[in-house]
């Protein structure tokens, strides 16, 4: 259940700014607990989304995620 929420989280985060901008002023330790999944359920779906992708570009945009993400 957590790894669908990892995984729905990284869509949106993909997809709005603003929710980047509102997730990088909270600490990762508090952001995990509030969207409920720990940093390996977070890898785990990234790399679930990149055998998926079907072109650089989309590949390029979840590993732009991905670093964001550990720049938290």
């Amino acid at each position: 259940m957590a790894l669908s929420k990892a995984i729905a989280f990284i869509q949106a985060a993909s997809d709005s700014e603003a929710l980047r901008n509102a997730c990088s002023g909270t600490s990762k330790e508090k952001l995990l607990q509030l969207l409920n999944f720990n940093e390996v359920e977070f890898e785990d779906a990234i790399n679930m989304q990149l055998v998926k992708c079907q072109s650089y570009e989309q590949a390029e945009v979840y590993q732009q995620i991905r670093i964001w993400f550990l720049l938290i």
